[in-house]
């Protein structure tokens, strides 16, 4: 595995192979007659040749492909780090694990200071002290699953340091301050559903008065900022030399934190911390 690029290093590459090797692409067909299988007539040459042809050799330091060993440990990070080699989608996961630990152990010490550079972090000691700034992206049904609650524990540990979400991904935090979202099943009629008021989001079931209630809640903050966007354009004509004040998405999500003012919410951890959400 690479050190500088562990993800794209994990796996076996076909340029991985020794020159001397036969091509993991082109293994050669087996001779006539080499294996009994390959001369019997009762399977097609172009049977043996595609399954049981030569193998090219699998380079050194090849992974192997093992899953975790339960009886050695059962604890969560070795677990996690048993995923690199579990293959498929378990593979992906582990791989990710490793790239955000590789994100909060990073630190501009990591980067040589070149000619050129800014003069002010060529101090070793300035540059050991800068990490990586993270950024969290997700999409509202992040939030409306039980994701929520670890995206909020994030947050909560200043684990980020700037969020990027959609619309729903702040309505549905806001709305599960108010109700909760019950489990449900994928196989649920939506057609029937509706005619009952309730909405699904895969096999999540959100009544139509969480959305009233959420409804409730905003429109009169929103009526709120309003006045006060107005009352700082009467100032701001008093003296047009300061700047002229205006709600932006990431202001007013930053002010419903505050607003919420609930423990399980991400806007209000955000808010409390200082995280920007965009």
């Amino acid at each position: 595995m690479s050190s500088t690029d562990p993800i794209v290093a994990i796996g076996t590459r076909l340029d991985d192979v020794e020159e001397d090797a036969a091509p993991i692409l082109q293994a050669k067909p087996l001779k006539d007659g080499a294996i009994t299988i390959s001369s019997n007539p009762s399977v097609p040459s172009v049977s043996a040749s595609a399954v049981l042809g030569e193998s090219a050799s699998m380079p050194k330091g090849s992974v192997e492909c093992r899953g975790h060993d339960f009886t050695a440990s059962s604890d969560i990070e070795s677990i996690l780090q048993s995923y690199v080699t579990t293959g498929f989608q378990a593979t992906q996961l582990g791989l990710a694990v490793e790239r955000i630990r590789e994100l909060r152990q990073w630190r501009l010490s990591n980067v040589e200071w070149n000619e050129g550079d800014d003069e002010a972090l060529q101090d070793i000691n300035i540059r050991q002290r800068i990490r990586a700034r993270i950024f969290l992206a997700y999409t509202s049904n992040q939030i409306s699953c039980g994701q929520r609650e670890v995206i909020k524990f994030l947050i909560m540990h200043r684990m980020v340091d700037v969020i990027v979400t959609t619309a729903g991904g702040i309505e549905e935090d806001i709305i599960k301050c108010f109700q909760p979202t019950y489990m449900g099943n994928f196989k649920l009629s939506g057609k029937e559903l509706r005619r009952k008021g309730i909405n699904r989001i895969g096999d999540l079931l959100i009544p139509n008065r969480n959305y009233c209630e959420f409804e409730d809640w905003f429109t009169p903050i929103l009526h709120k900022l309003h006045d006060e966007q107005d009352e700082a354009d009467r100032e701001w004509a008093k003296d047009t030399s300061q700047p002229k004040f205006a709600w932006t998405p990431s202001t007013i999500i930053h002010r419903l934190g505050f607003e919420i003012n609930h423990p399980d919410s991400v806007l209000y951890w955000a808010a409390k911390n200082d995280i920007p959400i965009f």
